[in-house]
């Protein structure tokens, strides 16, 4: 690694270097790529303005100011890869086809130092190398001599850093933006670039690396997801371009990789919120499965990836039911066996998402901002250097039967802090009407716990208490939506075995904060003494009546025994009699002639019957930690 790391820190010193041993660069490209994504004219005229729209930023991007704003790392992301060109391309007026020229040639002029690591970072870099070639006829084809010239100079130049940096780092999804910018310019300047077969095979390489299967990929993001399937769409189309079959496996990855992402959308046709993603543009999205494949299935079984999807009647149930994913180089998400839910175009259950900040990042992915469990306020999984702790299993079952789907689930993300073990079932009825759950800790010792349930921003939820045949009311919460393509719902939320609040919380579905709701239910959670003190405890009481009765059998005359004390020990429930007052075994020990010999025969009895008792405790321990569990329900009433 080490060796690896020197090497290519000397390509890149070599890559900053005049460019001697190439050819001087065409006029123009050799081929013309194009640009498959559409832009927002909306947007454009924002550009031509001086203003980037981001989220809920609007960052200034004029001649002169390339990221000198206090902005966050996605902006800078967004201002370096130049995808804004095709807000301007779909803008399409003349104007804008010049602000796009002017902030080139000011890029080509004064481009940011090596030291802006964002604008050189690689996969920026690719992603900026295919934006200038795919929109070159929209901002380059009618311009002088004198600018083309100097954009030839200034692509091959950051052509050749970008390929300096081959092989791309192994296992991160970057690769596949950086791979696609060096076919970019393989294609485009054959005579400076002939990378092609060094393209394929490291390809080749991050395909087996980082696509599962079943088509998920290893960072188990599906934004991620989707913007690899993106990536590897557009090196599809280069291959076609040069008129060269594309490698069989890149093809095998775009099938898998589009099935298990149709897969992981709801109803809406955004995606589902786990591990840092958030809803992204529908229409995208069907752009980007329209040219992976003609295939229009969904993947049924996702067990490496680790999610299930179960879908009844236009009801969709997504969970996360696997080990979460290394760290990386993205923030922790500890949110195993969390679910989603919606009802055709509307989420009625949600994750929070993923916040725009390091500081949003770090909060959302704790379990607590997740539809699951929170065990006494603390993550289902632990991260060390960036690794999920080696111990950490998860298991998953799916039946199906006449429509409906039963999901048996479990993880032991907490065994080795508390010696507990998490268990959730959950139940989907074939109408898709009833969504049922059982939340289970399992483990010697009780902890307070939460189960949480994030509601979608459109969801309006009311307390009520119903009244039921036997006079004993119950408290539901009414979830209501008033959604346009769906009309009106209304549900029915019931729990048991718990206390329920209404809290506020967070979703960042669409990138940027919205204020929502949440249903937490606190697990109730009796008094219990610790087994260890409670068992010692018993011993010593025991053996302290024990030498008690032993010196009262003893040293006290037996005529002053009572009767009370017999009925304490032999109760009519015991073997020894029946406790009554013509009964032979209590007639002989309140004789008065009872000899020193019975009464050590009866110390005896009371031995055994101590042993006895100390049998019950411990089954009454047993039974005081037994499993928690907490249940709900989902109703639908309109």
């Amino acid at each position: 690694m080490v060796r690896q790391s020197m090497l290519r820190k000397m390509r890149l010193s070599l890559a900053r270097l005049p460019a001697l041993g190439y050819a001087k660069p065409p006029e123009k490209p050799a081929y013309f790529l194009r640009d498959l994504w559409k832009g927002n004219s909306i947007y454009g005229m924002h550009l031509v303005k001086g203003e980037l729209i981001y989220k809920d930023y609007i960052i200034p991007l004029q001649p002169g100011s390339w990221g000198k704003e206090n902005i966050p790392v996605d902006g800078l992301c967004k201002i370096y890869d130049f995808s804004w060109l095709r807000d301007m391309r779909e803008l399409g007026t003349d104007n804008a086809r010049l602000c796009s020229r002017a902030l080139m040639v000011d890029w080509i002029s004064r481009p940011p130092t090596a030291q802006h690591k964002v604008a050189y970072r690689a996969d920026i870099l690719g992603k900026r190398l295919v934006n200038w070639l795919g929109n070159y006829d929209f901002f380059a084809a009618s311009a002088d001599g004198d600018f083309k010239q100097q954009f030839m100079n200034r692509l091959m130049k950051e052509g050749r850093y970008l390929a300096a940096m081959l092989p791309p780092a192994a296992s991160i999804y970057y690769a596949f933006a950086t791979l696609k910018g060096v076919m970019a310019i393989s294609l485009c300047l054959p005579e400076q670039f002939d990378l092609i077969p060094k393209v394929t095979r490291c390809l080749k390489a991050e395909l087996a690396n980082q696509i599962l299967e079943d088509g998920v990929h290893v960072e188990r993001n599906i934004e991620i997801q989707l913007m690899v399937l993106q990536d590897l769409v557009e090196i599809k189309l280069m291959y076609q371009l040069i008129q060269q079959p594309p490698p069989n496996e890149l093809i095998s990855a775009l099938d898998n990789l589009s099935r298990a992402l149709r897969a992981l959308r709801h109803g809406d046709g955004g995606l589902a919120l786990f591990n840092g993603s958030n809803e992204s543009d529908p229409e995208m999205i069907d752009r980007v499965l329209f040219h992976a494949t003609q295939k229009r299935v969904a993947m049924t079984n996702m067990t490496k990836g680790g999610y299930v999807r179960c879908y009844a009647n236009r009801a969709t149930l997504l969970v996360d039911s696997g080990t979460p994913a290394d760290i990386g180089r993205r923030s922790k998400h500890a949110g195993c066996l969390s679910l989603e839910f919606s009802v055709g175009k509307q989420r009625v259950f949600v994750n929070c998402g993923a916040g725009e900040t390091k500081q949003w990042r770090s909060i959302l992915g704790c379990t607590a901002a997740h539809s699951v469990l929170d065990l006494n306020g603390t993550d289902s999984a632990e991260f060390v250097r960036g690794q999920v702790s080696s111990d950490f299993e998860a298991v998953s079952r799916h039946h199906m039967e006449d429509g409906a789907h039963l999901l048996e689930m479990g993880h032991n993300g907490w065994l080795k802090r508390y010696g507990v073990i998490y268990q959730r079932n959950i139940y989907l009825s074939g109408s898709g009407q009833i969504l049922k759950g059982e939340e289970r800790i399992d483990g010697p010792q009780l902890f307070p716990f939460m189960v949480r349930f994030h509601l979608h921003p459109s969801i309006i939820i009311e307390e009520e208490f119903i009244e039921f045949t036997k006079g004993k009311p119950e408290r539901i919460y009414a979830l209501m939506a008033n959604n346009p393509h769906e009309g009106r719902q209304i549900w029915w939320f019931r729990f048991s075995g718990a206390q329920a609040k209404i809290e506020e919380s967070v979703y960042f579905g669409k990138g940027s904060r919205v204020v929502s709701k949440q249903i937490v239910l606190y697990a109730t959670m009796p008094e219990v003494i610790v087994k260890e003190e409670l068992s010692s405890s018993i011993k010593e009481e025991k053996l302290l009546q024990t030498e008690t009765v032993k010196a009262h059998a003893v040293l006290t005359p037996q005529e002053e025994e009572s009767f009370d004390y017999v009925a304490i020990f032999h109760h009519k429930d015991n073997d020894q009699g029946s406790g009554e007052e013509g009964d032979p075994v209590v007639y002989s020990e309140i004789m008065p002639e009872a000899t020193l010999s019975e009464a050590t025969e009866k110390v005896e009895s009371l031995e055994d019957k101590q042993i006895l008792s100390e049998k019950a405790e411990e089954s009454q321990l047993k039974d005081a930690v037994s499993p928690q569990v907490v249940r709900w329900a989902l109703h639908r009433k309109l």
